[in-house]
């Protein structure tokens, strides 16, 4: 059965999506997109024009063939991060708490504005021979999340989760396998594949570092600055619009004296941010117990300007490849060429990874999903579940009543056609015993047809009278109904104490109910009673023990009798 993930990425310059169906051994890429954003909706991964960021959205959901509206969002910037913790060893349920406990003293933020998730590194034992466990925490400021996740809820997605996006990259694009990167294995022979991974993500405002170590995050720093402090130089030097200086910056090595002139105040911004990133690496490597970085691999649509990865690659000393997060998927779907391959593929990783599970099972992804939110989508859920089993419910009554009907239909058939063997009879035989024979057969087959008539319960009115009679605030969880037999050991077919008048009533069926309502009060079930009692098709109310539910409701069983009024015999159209 296809399991469906949607990973969404709120980037400085735009929206992406992508959909993955994750059953799959080979992940299916089934469908993309992506909206452009004006300059200044998002800043250092915050968002500052909502209104602009939810249109884009919308838009995206729009144009796009997406076929669901939950997803996974990212999240980036200076109020994301990640740290390593060392801990006395806890269970697993025990890990959040001790996270908690202990974050305060690596954590940047008020503890009461932090939103934490953690994974479990590694288990080992110290020095002085104690078990301790390694744990990775993601940690982010409330605001930054609630402003991520109150966008896409306005523009009518549900938000089953917040990740890093530097744990999305990893998911994506750790370990490439694409000729690039293997080309950069082939010159650099002598590191092991266990060594770890850079992966650098060039956006429009922000750059995410990412090492790893075997798809494990070690180290993140988001630089405040990419692509567009580029395009701000070029614009401001040559004095030009924002948006021709983005078309020239994509143009470098063309050899025209005015891309020749952007190529060269080009070259301060780029030149800072290769030293950012150096830097970045350099300060992993100076980490006690880390190995060397063995490459860089880029991504990103700021990774794609002329010159950037020789000049990155001349800064670091080590192979600098690009990255492609298509190289692990399944994208046979969309019937890319690789011209447009080589368009999309850069800002896709992150949103991809996203969508993409942990590679190794027992390790859970970060989730920053506030409490109060995943709260609310889980009682969405459980409403459209019982919305589902309710329509259920009253399509298998209709299907039940309608057979019901056959069952009498056919009954009324075969006694028109006792009918009109006793008229055949009677025409052929005129001697008055057979007469009188065939007059006794067709009393008894009349006798038949009205106690046929008689016990058999009119489902479809009984049903629609027990809606029309539902208190305004109760809710059925679940129906089932019965019909009794005249020498069935249930009291069918003799006087029943009535339970709410006093009053005396047959019965032709039973009605077993499970209901639900407002608590903590038994107004509901006084409600329930007084309906019943003034019904003319039911008698007989007799509730069961009253459960409190988690939600402050109370639910309880319910039987009821069905009356003769509701027989079949009541209904006029088989006069």
């Amino acid at each position: 059965m296809a399991r469906l993930t949607v990973g969404l990425d709120i980037g400085t310059s735009g929206v992406r999506a992508a959909e993955i169906d994750v059953s799959k051994s080979t992940p299916v890429l089934l469908t993309y997109g992506q909206v452009g954003l004006p300059p200044g909706s998002l800043v250092d991964g915050e968002i500052r024009d909502a209104t602009s960021v939810t249109e884009a959205i919308q838009k995206l959901w729009k144009n796009g063939q997406f076929s669901g509206s939950s997803v996974i969002v990212g999240i980036a910037g200076l109020r994301a991060i990640t740290r390593e913790i060392d801990l006395p060893y806890v269970p697993d349920d025990e890990i959040d708490s001790a996270v908690r406990f202990q974050s305060e003293e690596v954590i940047p933020f008020p503890p009461e504005q932090t939103l934490l998730s953690s994974q479990v590194l590694a288990d080992y034992t110290n020095d002085e021979g104690s078990r301790m466990r390694r744990v990775l925490v993601a940690a982010a400021h409330v605001d930054l999340v609630n402003g991520v996740i109150d966008v896409v809820e306005r523009a009518g997605l549900v938000v089953e989760g917040v990740d890093l996006i530097s744990s999305a990259l990893v998911r994506a694009l750790g370990g490439s396998s694409s000729a690039a990167a293997a080309a950069a294995d082939t010159a650099s022979p002598t590191a092991p594949a266990e060594q770890p991974e850079a992966i650098v993500s060039i956006g429009a405002g922000l750059t995410v570092v990412v090492v790893h170590q075997g798809g494990r995050p070690q180290f993140v720093r988001t630089i405040g600055s990419g692509g567009n402090a580029t395009t701000a130089a070029i614009s401001a030097a040559l004095d030009i619009p924002i948006v021709d200086a983005e078309t020239l910056k994509y143009r470098f090595g063309e050899g025209n004296a005015q891309i020749a002139a952007a190529e060269r105040v080009a070259q301060p911004s780029m030149l800072e941010l290769t030293e950012e990133i150096r830097n970045s690496i350099q300060y992993f490597a100076s980490l006690p117990d880390r190995l060397p970085v063995s490459r860089i691999v880029l991504t990103g649509g700021g990774s794609e300007l002329t010159g950037l990865l020789e000049m990155l690659e001349a800064k670091v000393r080590i192979p600098v490849s690009f990255g492609s997060s298509f190289d692990r998927l399944d994208t046979s779907k969309l019937d890319l060429d690789p011209e447009q391959a080589a368009l999309v593929i850069p800002v896709l990783a992150s949103p991809i990874g996203l969508a993409l599970p942990e590679p190794d099972r027992a390790v859970k992804k970060f989730n920053l999903l506030p409490p109060e939110v995943a709260q609310k989508a889980r009682i969405k859920r459980i409403q459209e579940r019982t919305l589902l089993a309710s329509v259920a419910v009253i399509v298998l009554l209709v299907l039940f009543g309608g057979w019901k009907f056959l069952q009498v239909h056919n009954e009324q058939n075969n006694v028109n056609q006792l009918q009109s063997n006793i008229a055949s009879l009677n025409a052929q035989v005129p001697k008055y015993s057979l007469v009188v024979a065939a007059n006794d057969a067709y009393t008894k087959g009349l006798a038949r047809r009205a106690s046929v008539l008689n016990a058999a319960v009119d489902w479809p009115l009984a049903l629609n009278n027990l809606i029309t009679i539902t208190p305004a605030k109760a809710s059925v969880l679940t129906f089932s109904g019965s019909e009794l037999t005249a020498t069935g050991t249930t009291g069918t077919g003799t006087a029943v104490a009535g339970a709410a008048s006093g009053t005396q009533s047959a019965a032709i069926g039973t009605i077993d109910l499970a209901v639900n309502g407002p608590g903590p009060s038994l107004s509901i079930s006084e409600a329930w009673i007084n309906a019943i009692s003034m019904s003319q098709l039911f008698a007989n109310p007799l509730q069961g023990a009253t459960t409190v539910e988690a939600d402050g409701s109370i639910s309880f069983p319910f039987t009821i009798s069905v009356t003769p009024a509701a027989s079949l015999s009541k209904n006029a159209s088989l006069k």
